[in-house]
């Protein structure tokens, strides 16, 4: 498999089609319909360890509860159990990104980053978006007011119980890596988010 070039076939403010032309394993020429948030995608530019996106776990240590955004998210159609997350701006560290996200879509404070993913792929068959996923204790109390119009989100705080209870709920839509994450929780208790180990 082979890498040729690439063109925009539809450009948008937030992302846009891309055709990638490849050289596949007999050496046949073929296109690759896929949306980037560049004008150049990542297997283009090589630059596939950078994230466009963080995702912020938030675990919020005086009330001993994970931070669940329910979110109305317009490609299904309806509403998703995940956790807030957003754009890095240009030249925008991860943690910056983080505390914004986080302020913005749930109210609540940054107040530390225990660690976070690499860049990691949300859709590679599809997409060259990359995204971190970034574990983090927080405080303070929720609020949306700080909310976009384009934004609809109810959050919730939610012990070890309450995750459970949500994830064996049918005819509820996660996003892929909030419904592992809230697994591990259930499985592992706290120390899953925070790294320090125990239940």
């Amino acid at each position: 498999m082979k890498i040729i070039d690439s063109t925009v076939v539809n450009k948008s403010k937030f992302v846009n089609v891309v055709a990638v032309r490849y050289e596949d394993q007999r050496g046949n020429l073929k296109n690759w319909y896929m949306v980037s948030r560049g004008e150049q995608p990542k297997c283009i530019s090589g630059n596939v360890g950078h994230p466009d996106a963080v995702i912020i776990v938030p675990y919020h240590r005086q009330e001993n509860k994970l931070v669940v955004i329910k979110e109305f998210r317009i490609p299904v159609g309806g509403y998703q159990y995940g956790f807030p997350a957003g754009l890095l701006d240009p030249g925008e560290d991860l943690a910056a990104a983080a505390g914004r996200e986080l302020y913005e879509e749930t109210g609540l404070d940054l107040v530390r980053v225990y660690r976070h993913s690499p860049a990691i792929f949300s859709s590679a068959g599809i997409t060259d978006e990359a995204i971190s996923v970034a574990f983090a204790e927080v405080g303070g109390t929720p609020d949306t007011c700080r909310n976009e119009d384009s934004e609809d989100i109810e959050v919730f705080m939610m012990d070890r119980d309450a995750v459970r209870n949500l994830l064996q709920r049918s005819g509820i839509v996660f996003g892929a890596r909030a419904w592992l994450v809230m697994d591990a929780f259930v499985s592992m208790g706290k120390g899953y988010l925070t790294g320090e180990g125990g239940l």
